[in-house]
């Protein structure tokens, strides 16, 4: 039996009976290079279809580009992203095909798109035209004006959220998305600061210092950090819906809540009462259940949302994660009250080779 087999296998027995959306569907994430092909895309769709998986979450911008046709059709909305380099084949559009492929299953798709990380760890893969050589005044700076380098913290640079450009620039690429293509849903990855000492870009600032003399906004940098990120979450979202009513809108978020609001600025307890979002997946991504049990109490032990996915890790370098962790882990989100669980990653799970025997039937 191949590792695929195996995965679904896996997927299936450990949903048994839990809902990754609202509506109960079960959905399958598919990377940048899990969809940069046809015979890829074929074998994702095939094997949702076989599975019984009613969407894919398809990644559609990796870094700042493209795994789709920017400005397709209507081009309301400019986008200037470059084709990914995922895509080595001249003129193929994985998210269209992706889409036409599902619509033969009747297998939503819903596009992930990171926000504001737009390169890889290094950059000597990416156009001229890309947004990091063409918008080097946006890039996040530390507070010696030093601009991050995409290297550093191994995740890439990002472009400063602080910048009202940055927002309008981010989400018309989204928007462009939306308008093109008959899309089940977005989800927003990404969608904060890479830290605080990333966080001094001179135009974010001189547009705090505005924000705070004209609106009678309150002097705190902090506070201000985060409004911003909530601010471009709601307003992204009130501009999905008013395109498209029915495109679901979801985002991603760290789990810690001290962390993730005063580090990297999401204060996704705020998010949670935005009629425009309908999901927040807390990326709970530790191998430990003790560390797994400690971050629901310390997080989610006053949170009740419908709203709230719990995303587990399902992959490990060193091969030593095994199946039965994954189950554990869901075993005590479930006893938290928590139902909406999803695992990240296809390619994780390929990679481990994960199997379950019935004995790890979530119950």
């Amino acid at each position: 039996m191949k590792f695929s087999r195996f995965l679904i296998i896996l997927v299936l027995l450990i949903f048994a009976g839990t809902a990754l959306l609202q509506a109960e569907t079960r959905s399958l994430w598919a990377t940048a290079w899990d969809i940069n092909t046809p015979q890829k895309i074929v074998k994702v769709v095939k094997t949702a279809a076989e599975y019984d998986f009613d969407a894919i979450f398809a990644e559609i911008r990796y870094r700042g580009d493209a795994l789709y046709k920017p400005n397709r059709y209507d081009r309301t909305f400019p986008n200037p992203e470059p084709i990914s380099y995922f895509v080595t084949i001249d003129g193929f559009d994985p998210l269209a095909f992706l889409l036409q492929a599902a619509q033969n299953f009747n297998i939503k798709v819903y596009a992930w798109m990171t926000t504001f990380v737009v390169t890889p760890i290094y950059t000597h893969k990416l156009p001229k035209d890309h947004v990091y050589f063409t918008h080097p005044e946006w890039i996040c700076r530390t507070n010696n004006d030093e601009p991050m380098i995409s290297h550093n913290g191994g995740e890439g640079a990002y472009l400063d959220p602080g910048i009202p450009e940055v927002q309008r620039y981010t989400q018309d690429v989204i928007l462009d998305v939306v308008a093109n293509y008959g899309i089940d849903g977005i989800i927003l990855d990404y969608v904060r600061y890479p830290g605080g000492e990333y966080t001094y870009n001179s135009l974010a600032l001189e547009h705090f210092i505005e924000d705070v003399s004209e609106n009678n906004y309150t002097n705190n940098y902090t506070e201000w950090k985060q409004k911003v990120i909530s601010d471009f979450i709601r307003e992204t979202g009130a501009k999905i819906k008013f395109l498209k009513p029915d495109v679901d809108f979801a985002v991603t978020a760290k789990p810690d809540n001290h962390d993730a609001k005063y580090r990297f600025y999401q204060n996704w307890e705020e998010w949670l009462q935005f009629k425009e979002l309908d999901h927040v997946h807390l990326m709970m991504y530790t191998k430990s259940d003790a560390s797994f049990k400690d971050m629901l109490e310390k997080n989610l032990s006053k949170v009740n949302s419908l709203k709230i996915a719990i995303s587990l890790r399902a992959w490990d370098e060193q091969k030593r994660y095994r199946s039965e962790d994954i189950q554990s882990k869901i075993r005590i989100a479930k006893a938290a009250g928590f139902d909406n669980i999803s695992l990240f990653h296809f390619g994780g799970l390929v990679a481990n080779g994960y199997q379950l025997a019935d004995t790890l039937t979530v119950k």
